[in-house]
């Protein structure tokens, strides 16, 4: 396991890498120090939920092949998609667990995987909360929230329930346990999803938090929950990285705002955070009207990160929808970011890293369909249409799938 003091992946391993020439992104492909792991480039997979796994929960082959193709093509730090903490925490029928000890051999194959093709191996870490899966089995089950607010899901409105102190208290230990497992499994790191609307997120937002015990009201009430979580996690988990996928803005009126998240940064970082990746939005905002088109435009969340980045004392990765390479250098140059996590553009092209740094652009594929063909097939397991018809019959891209001189197939 590389922990802090190790130095895994500085060299760009893997097949097709004697072939690769460095071009003028000069900060894009220099290594990055994180907290005594060294990344071999500035590159990072974004978690995106593949929907991969068994139907139990469990690590797929499927999914370990997605996520070590994913590591061969360059990236120097492959954060999987969020993993429940446990099954009341779980979104979708495919949703991965890492809720036991049962879990720990396709974990430790999945994190193995990825640690061979020189990439720095993390495992984002969910509690859905009001998201929790709305398929029968959550019929009987309680979906927890900080209240009893309503709110609108593709199949109508809901009303969540408002979680019991002891509610609370599992849920953090199970967050403890998630970090034990994952060093146990012989990932680098973990990264809490604190964003989106999943449970962390939904504390931190005034509109969704109307609770009058210590952890709603006050700034520092609402911020409760994620620094018990961050701190437990740090204490269950001391020589891994710890990430924060920390929602920046709301974007909704008397929700969580770029503000609130600034001001966050300096305590989560206390708490124990290594990185963080500021996520504007929930899917519930970015239903609102105001916010239409919001995820297509170039960028959307720049000045998020640029503001967060001016908080922080560690590496801020910046995302959504970055795709750019010269943009990207550009951001990087200019200490906007430390990182940029992509997660459609290596969706689509797993070699991504590799065509930019052997100047090969113009070969990069990219993903342009709208609706989004893996939104639509995130219930089965998510494909592309940007990949060729054999791989879209296949339903993934895998090692098999990675040729010898780097290039896509």
């Amino acid at each position: 396991m590389a922990g802090r003091g190790a130095t895994d992946g500085v060299a760009l391993r893997g097949r097709g890498a004697g072939v690769i020439a460095i071009t003028n992104h000069e900060h894009l492909f220099a290594p990055l120090q994180l907290a005594g792991t060294t990344l071999r480039n500035r590159i990072v997979q974004a978690p995106m939920s593949v929907c991969y796994a068994d139907p139990d929960g469990g690590v797929s082959d499927r999914m370990v092949e997605h996520y070590a193709r994913r590591a061969r093509g360059g990236v120097g730090m492959v954060i999987v998609e969020n993993l429940a903490v446990s099954i009341a925490g779980r979104q979708l029928p495919r949703h991965a667990l890492i809720d036991g000890a049962d879990r720990l051999d396709g974990l430790a194959r999945l994190a193995g995987a990825i640690k061979a093709e020189g990439a720095v191996a993390v495992v984002q870490v969910v509690h859905a909360g009001r998201y929790a899966g709305p398929w029968e089995e959550y019929a009987a089950r309680r979906r927890l929230a900080p209240s009893a607010i309503p709110f609108p899901l593709p199949l109508g409105e809901v009303t969540p329930d408002e979680a019991t102190g002891d509610e609370l208290r599992e849920v953090v230990a199970s967050f403890a346990r998630s970090a034990e497992l994952a060093a146990r499994a012989g990932f680098d790191g973990i990264e809490i999803h604190a964003a989106q609307g999943f449970l962390l997120s939904s504390f931190l937002s005034a509109r969704m938090n109307a609770r009058t015990d210590g952890y709603g009201g006050s700034f520092e009430h609402r911020v409760r929950l994620l620094l018990e979580v961050i701190a437990a996690m740090r204490r269950a988990a001391p020589d891994l990285l710890l990430g924060v996928h920390l929602m920046s803005d709301e974007l909704m009126e008397g929700g969580w705002s770029i503000g609130d998240a600034v001001e966050v940064v300096p305590l989560v970082e206390q708490a124990g955070a290594d990185f963080i990746v500021p996520v504007a939005t929930t899917f519930e905002s970015l239903r609102a009207p105001a916010n239409a088109g919001l995820t297509a435009r170039p960028n959307f969340q720049r000045d998020d990160s640029r503001a967060v980045k001016r908080a922080a004392s560690v590496p801020v990765f910046a995302n959504g929808h970055v795709w750019d390479p010269q943009t990207i250098e550009q951001m990087l140059a200019a200490g906007e970011c430390d990182a940029v996590a992509l997660a459609r553009p290596l969706l689509s092209d797993p070699d991504w890293p590799r065509k930019v740094r052997a100047g090969r652009e113009d070969a990069i594929r990219t993903c342009s369909c709208d609706p989004p063909l893996c939104l639509q097939t995130q219930m089965t397991g998510t494909i592309c249409s940007a990949w060729p018809s054999e791989l879209q019959a296949k339903g993934f891209i895998g090692l098999a799938d990675a040729p010898d001189d780097g290039s896509a197939p």
